[in-house]
């Protein structure tokens, strides 16, 4: 696969992905076979087929899209299917069957039982925090952020900006991007927010159109459409999530049943780990896990 053609695709999976909910259901090209989330189901020959099934963080939503047209590509009797229900409910969809394959945009928690789960890091995530592109602040401090997703901060006027009240935005209780960020600036259970929202594009889009918005997403949905801040002065870019200057990332995982013997998992990770999978993982803006 050319870098070139791994490009586009990977443009157009980012047009659509970040429009859609998050109980979506993103397909790879071709026709879906008769087969069950076990992943069985060869149609005949020596070439790998059946249905792979992820389910899991939405933040992963453009990615898991972007590996899975490719993977179909070079398996074409292989369908992919991404759910987007959030981290949370991975483990539970890879433990009963309904996907082989779990997504969560955070470490795997003790009450999850991670000693049933093979855990694999594909990439690591900044996390930028959102406002919209007509806001005059452009950097933040840490603790500044904490205090504004807390209530002790209400106004822009409080941290550079106009004199305007805060809408703060956040996602739902199962959101690996809303775990991640809440542990980084150690707000657990002290948040507080306007709207918890139920996908990365949803925040995207709210951000978009509230010039009094504020929220956080994963650094690979960035757009135009809105701005990311600095943190302590520090740009929310991968050079600097590299080079540990940018504090705000996390990992981006993917679980299956530990002792699995399942093809077309195994074939997912290897291509994940190959040359053409680490490039489209950087091509939507990700650090391919080494």
């Amino acid at each position: 696969m050319r870098k070139t053609k791994i490009k586009k695709i990977v443009t157009a999976v980012i047009a659509s992905a970040l429009m859609v909910s998050t109980a979506a259901l993103f397909t790879g090209c071709g026709s879906t076979t008769n087969t069950d989330a076990s992943g069985g189901g060869s149609t005949g020959g020596s070439s790998l087929s059946g249905k792979l099934t992820l389910n899991g963080s939405t933040s992963m939503a453009t990615v898991c899209q972007a590996l899975g047209e490719v993977f179909h590509e070079q398996n074409p009797g292989v369908t992919v299917e991404k759910s987007g229900t959030g981290s949370g409910d991975a483990p539970q969809a890879v433990l009963s069957g309904t996907a082989l394959i779990g997504d969560l945009s955070r470490e795997l928690k003790d009450s999850e039982n991670p000693d049933q789960f093979e855990v694999v890091q594909i990439a690591t995530d900044g996390i930028a925090i959102a406002v919209h592109k007509d806001n005059p602040v452009s950097d933040l401090t840490q603790e500044q952020i904490a205090q504004i997703f807390t209530g002790e901060i209400t106004n822009w006027s409080e941290v550079g900006g106009q004199d305007q009240a805060i809408t703060v935005l956040g996602r739902e209780a199962s959101s690996g991007t809303r775990d991640g960020f809440e542990s980084i600036f150690g707000i657990e259970g002290n948040a507080t927010y306007a709207a918890e929202l139920t996908s990365t594009g949803e925040v995207l889009n709210r951000v978009a159109s509230d010039p009094a918005a504020v929220g956080y997403i994963s650094l690979a949905s960035v757009s135009p459409s809105i701005k990311a801040v600095n943190v302590d002065g520090v740009a929310a870019t991968d050079e600097n999530i590299l080079n540990g200057t940018y504090k705000v990332s996390r990992p981006f995982i993917q679980i299956y049943k530990k002792g699995s013997d399942s093809e077309l998992v195994q074939a997912w990770f290897d291509f994940v780990k190959s040359d053409a999978g680490r490039q489209v993982i950087e091509d939507v803006g990700l650090i391919p896990a080494e």
